[in-house]
C-alpha cells in the first residue's frame, strides 16, 4: 500500500506501511544526500539512510513492498537510486535519459519514471 504525501513542492514525502513493521514516512530534502525515516504515528525521526552518489536535487521517492526497496530520483546525475530496505541497505543506481522527477511503482511492481 502506497500513499503519497505532498508536503511542499521541494520536499516530497512518501508514506508506506510495511506489512510486518511499523508505518513509516520517508522524506528526501533538497541539498541533503540522505533519506530521513520517521515513525508515521509520532513523526519521530527513526534514522537517516545515506544514499551514496545521490545528487543535491532529488525530486521523488517511491517504495515497492514486494521488492522491499525504496527508489529515489536523482536529477543532478540523470539517474534513479534503488535502496534495499533490508539490513544490508544495498544501493544500486541506473541512468535514465534525462532528469527524472516523479516516481511510482505500479501493481506489477514496475517502477515508472517521469522526466
Amino acid at each position: 500500500m502506497l500513499h503519497f504525501v505532498d508536503t511542499t513542492p521541494s520536499r516530497p514525502a512518501v508514506t508506506h506501511v510495511i506489512p510486518k513493521g511499523k508505518p513509516v514516512v520517508f522524506v528526501v530534502r533538497f541539498v541533503c544526500p540522505q533519506i530521513e525515516i520517521y515513525d508515521a504515528v509520532t513523526f519521530t525521526l527513526l534514522r537517516c539512510l545515506a544514499v551514496p552518489g545521490l545528487g543535491l536535487h532529488p525530486f521523488g521517492l517511491a517504495v515497492c513492498p514486494s521488492n522491499i526497496s525504496l527508489y529515489a530520483s536523482d536529477s543532478d546525475n540523470d539517474g534513479v537510486h534503488s535502496v534495499e530496505l533490508s539490513d544490508s541497505n544495498a544501493v544500486m543506481k541506473w541512468s535514465v535519459a534525462r532528469q527524472p522527477a516523479g516516481l511510482t511503482v505500479n501493481r506489477a511492481q514496475n517502477l515508472l519514471v517521469v522526466a
